[in-house]
C-alpha cells in the first residue's frame, strides 16, 4: 500500500518523452472518479503521444480515484489526505515542473481530436501571448459559446471538428480565462509562479492568475477554433449539493481578490481591455502624423468603452494639430465628464462588459 500521509508522491521513471518541451497537464480531482475516467481516457486517445507529461492530483478524495490515478501508466501521482483547493493541487502539481508550458486541467472535461494542437498554436503565433484558453459549452465569462445539445461523444467530436474548420486560426484577446482548461506559457510562469492559496477551496484564484500574468505584460487569448467540451462544477455540486456555502465563498474570495488587486476596468473587462488596445494603437499612429487613423481608432475604442481616457486625449490632440480647436475643447470637456462618471459610479462589475453601445451621444465628431 502506498503511504499517502501527509504527502507522497509516486514518480514513473520510465516515462521518456520524445520531445524536447513536452506539455506538463496537471489534472487535480477531489471524487468523482467516473468523469476523471472519461477525462483521461479521451486525453490517452486525443493527445499525440510524447506532446505531454501527465501529472495527477488526488485532493483528498474517498472513492477510487486514488487508484485509478496510480493505475495510469507514465504519469506522476500526487495524493493529499485531505482537500486542500485547487490552488494547492495545481501548485504541487506546478513544482514537479522542471520545463516546458504548463496546461491545468478540469476532470470533468472531455477533449476532442486537436484539442493540444489548437492550444498551443497561439503561443507559436504570439510571443506576447501569456495564457491560452479555449472555447466551451459550460464556463463563465466570454470563453462560453452557444453549442446545440451534446449528449454523446460522437455529438461532441462532430462539434468540435466543425467549429475548429469554422473558426480555424482565429485568435481573441481577453481580460479574463477560466482555469478549467488554461495553458501556460512557459516563460509566463517564471514570470507569474504558483497559483495563490488563500482562496481555499476555489473561486477567484484563476481571476488572480489572470490579473497577475497581465501586470507582468502577458495577454490572455482564446483559442476560437479549439473546443473544450465541459460537465461544469462537479466538485463544488458533490461538495455542496444544495450550493449553501457557495455564495459566502464567492463573496469572501470576491473581497480578497478586490482588496488585494483594486483592478482597473481594462484588467476585468473584455470592451474595456479592447477600447485600451485600440486607443494605443491610435497613440502610435497619432505619433506617426496618421491624424485619420489615429481618430478612426480612437472612435472605435470609445464605442466599445465610453470611459477610455486615452482616446479621448489623442481626439483631443488631433482636433489641435488639425486647427479645430473649438472642437478640442469640447472633446476636452467630453473627457472630463468621462473622467468624473468613473469616479463617481465605477466601472461595471460584470466580466462581460459594459451595456454602453456608442460614443456619447454629445461627442462633436
Amino acid at each position: 500500500m502506498t503511504d499517502r500521509s501527509p504527502f507522497s508522491l509516486i514518480r514513473v521513471s520510465s516515462f521518456e518523452a520524445p520531445m524536447a518541451q513536452p506539455v506538463n497537464i496537471i489534472i487535480p480531482a477531489w471524487n468523482q472518479v467516473a468523469y476523471s475516467r472519461q477525462c483521461i481516457q479521451t486525453l490517452l486517445a486525443n493527445t499525440p503521444e510524447g506532446a505531454y507529461r501527465l501529472i495527477l492530483v488526488n485532493n483528498g478524495s474517498t472513492d477510487e480515484t486514488p487508484a485509478f490515478f496510480d493505475s495510469v501508466p507514465k504519469t506522476s501521482v500526487i495524493h493529499f489526505p485531505e482537500n486542500r483547493g485547487f490552488a494547492a493541487a495545481v501548485n504541487a502539481g506546478m513544482r514537479l515542473v522542471e520545463s516546458g508550458h504548463i496546461l491545468l486541467l478540469n476532470n470533468d472535461t472531455l477533449l476532442p481530436p486537436g484539442w493540444l494542437e489548437r492550444l498551443l498554436a497561439p503561443l507559436d503565433e504570439m510571443p506576447d501571448a501569456g495564457l491560452v484558453g479555449p472555447v466551451s459549452n459550460t464556463v463563465s465569462g466570454s470563453q462560453q459559446i452557444e453549442t446545440p445539445t451534446l449528449t454523446t461523444w460522437e455529438e461532441i467530436i462532430s462539434f468540435a471538428q466543425a467549429r475548429a474548420a469554422e473558426y480555424a486560426g482565429r485568435r481573441r484577446e481577453t481580460a479574463r480565462l477560466v482555469g478549467f482548461c488554461l495553458l501556460i506559457r512557459d516563460r509566463a510562469f517564471q514570470d507569474i509562479g504558483l497559483f495563490d492559496e488563500r482562496y481555499g477551496i476555489g473561486n477567484y484564484e484563476d481571476d488572480d492568475y489572470c490579473i497577475r500574468a497581465i501586470r507582468a505584460g502577458w495577454r490572455l487569448v482564446i483559442a476560437e477554433d479549439a473546443f473544450v467540451f465541459h460537465y461544469g462544477g462537479r466538485t463544488f455540486l458533490a461538495l455542496d449539493p444544495e450550493m449553501k456555502s457557495y455564495r459566502q465563498i464567492l463573496d469572501r474570495n470576491r473581497a480578497l481578490f478586490e482588496s488585494k488587486f483594486q483592478p482597473s476596468p481594462h484588467e476585468r473587462l473584455d470592451e474595456a481591455l479592447r477600447a485600451r488596445r485600440l486607443a494605443e494603437a491610435a497613440s502610435r499612429h497619432l505619433a506617426g502624423g496618421n491624424l485619420k487613423t489615429a481618430i478612426e481608432n480612437s472612435l472605435d475604442a470609445l464605442n466599445h468603452w465610453r470611459f477610455e481616457l486615452q482616446a479621448w486625449d489623442v481626439l483631443v490632440q488631433a482636433m489641435e494639430h488639425l486647427g479645430e480647436h473649438e472642437r478640442a475643447a469640447l472633446l476636452r470637456q467630453q473627457a472630463q465628464n468621462a473622467r468624473r462618471a468613473m469616479e463617481n459610479t465605477g466601472p461595471p462589475s460584470t466580466s462581460e462588459g459594459n451595456s454602453h453601445d456608442g460614443t456619447d451621444s454629445n461627442c462633436p465628431l
